[in-house]
C-alpha cells in the first residue's frame, strides 16, 4: 500500500481557525480537459513557429557560409575558423531543431509520453547550442574593430603569396585575398591611398621583402584592368609620385596615373557585410531560442498530464 504524504495547512476564515487537508501524492491531480486541450493547441502552434524558425536558421547558416563575402571567405582571409564554425553551428542547429520538432509533433498528436519526454531532453540541449550560436554572432560584431582587422593585417604581412606552391594554408589565404580584392575593388587591409595599411602594406610583407612578388609592389588583384598592368603593380616606372612605387601620402589626381589601382582597404569595404552577418546570426538564433524556451515549458506541462503507455 502506497503511503501518501499529507500535511495540514492552517487557514484563517472570519477569525475562526480552520484546517484543510492537502494531498501531496507524487502523481499530479488530473487537470481540466479544456486546459489540457489548450496546452496541446498552444504547443502545436509553437512547434509550427519553431519549425519555420529552424528552416530560417538552416538557410541563414548556408547563406553566411557560402556567400562571396561570407564566413568561409572571411575565415580563409584571416586564417581563423571562428566565423566558419558559427555558420556550421547554425546549419547543424537548424537541422537538429527540425528533427526535434518532428519528434515533438508526433508525441503531441499521438499523446505518447515517451516521445514528448524525448522531445524535452533534445529540446533543452539544442536550445543551449542555439543560444551559444546567437551569442557568437554578436561576439563577431564586437570583435570586428579589435581582432579581425589585426588578423587580416597579419595574414597579408606573414602569409600572403609566401611559398604557395608548397604551403596549402598560404595558398588558400592568397586565393581568398585575391578574390576579395578583385570582387570588392579593394587592396590591403584598411585606409585609403594615403594609408600605409592599404595598398602599401604589401611592401612590408614577406611576399615583397623575401622576393616572392617577382618585382611587383602590389598584387595584380589590386589592379582594375589588365591594361598597363606592369605600371599598376610597380614592375615598371609610372607617373612620378604615383603609387605603388611612391610611398604614402600620395599627391595628385588618380585619373592621371594611366591605370586603375585599388587604394581602399578591404576591411573598410567588408566591415558593413560582417556587421550585418553577425547581427542576422545573433538575432535569428536568440529569437528562435526564446520560442523554444516557451515550447519547452509547454512540453513539460503536457508531459505531466500524459499517462505512461506500455
Amino acid at each position: 500500500m502506497r503511503m501518501k504524504r499529507t500535511f495540514l495547512q492552517s487557514l484563517s476564515v472570519d477569525s475562526n481557525m480552520a484546517y484543510e487537508l492537502y494531498d501531496l501524492d507524487d502523481n499530479p491531480k488530473p487537470l481540466n480537459p479544456n486546459m489540457i486541450r489548450g496546452i496541446r493547441f498552444a504547443l502545436l502552434c509553437f512547434l509550427g513557429i519553431v519549425m519555420a524558425g529552424a528552416v530560417s536558421i538552416l538557410a541563414i547558416g548556408i547563406w553566411t557560409l557560402e556567400a562571396e563575402y561570407g564566413n568561409k571567405q572571411i575565415s580563409e582571409m584571416i586564417n581563423a575558423k571562428l566565423y566558419e564554425v558559427d555558420s556550421y553551428m547554425l546549419i547543424i542547429g537548424g537541422a537538429a531543431i527540425m528533427i526535434v520538432s518532428i519528434i515533438g509533433l508526433c508525441g503531441v498528436m499521438k499523446e505518447y509520453r515517451c516521445l514528448v519526454g524525448l522531445h524535452l531532453g533534445l529540446l533543452a540541449f539544442v536550445s543551449v547550442m542555439l543560444f551559444v550560436a546567437g551569442v557568437l554572432g554578436y561576439v563577431l560584431v564586437s570583435q570586428l574593430e579589435n581582432k579581425v582587422r589585426d588578423r587580416m593585417e597579419s595574414a597579408v604581412v606573414n602569409y600572403y603569396g609566401v611559398n604557395v606552391e608548397t604551403d596549402s594554408d598560404n595558398r588558400v589565404i592568397t586565393k581568398a585575398w585575391d578574390k576579395v580584392q578583385q570582387n570588392f575593388e579593394c587592396c590591403g587591409v584598411y585606409g585609403n591611398e594615403g594609408s600605409f595599411n592599404s595598398w602599401y602594406i604589401y611592401q612590408r610583407s614577406q611576399w615583397f621583402t623575401q622576393g616572392h612578388s617577382n618585382g611587383s609592389h602590389v598584387p595584380e588583384s589590386c589592379c582594375g584592368t589588365r591594361n598597363n598592368i606592369n605600371e599598376c603593380t610597380g614592375r615598371t616606372n609610372a607617373t612620378e609620385g604615383s603609387p605603388p612605387l611612391s610611398k604614402p601620402p600620395i599627391s595628385g589626381d588618380p585619373s592621371t596615373w594611366g591605370y586603375t589601382l585599388y587604394t581602399k582597404g578591404c576591411f573598410d569595404v567588408l566591415d558593413p557585410y560582417m556587421h550585418r552577418t553577425g547581427i542576422v546570426i545573433g538575432t535569428t538564433a536568440i529569437v528562435v531560442g526564446i520560442f523554444m524556451l516557451v515550447e519547452l515549458v509547454l512540453s513539460v506541462c503536457l508531459y505531466r498530464t500524459l499517462p505512461e503507455k506500455l
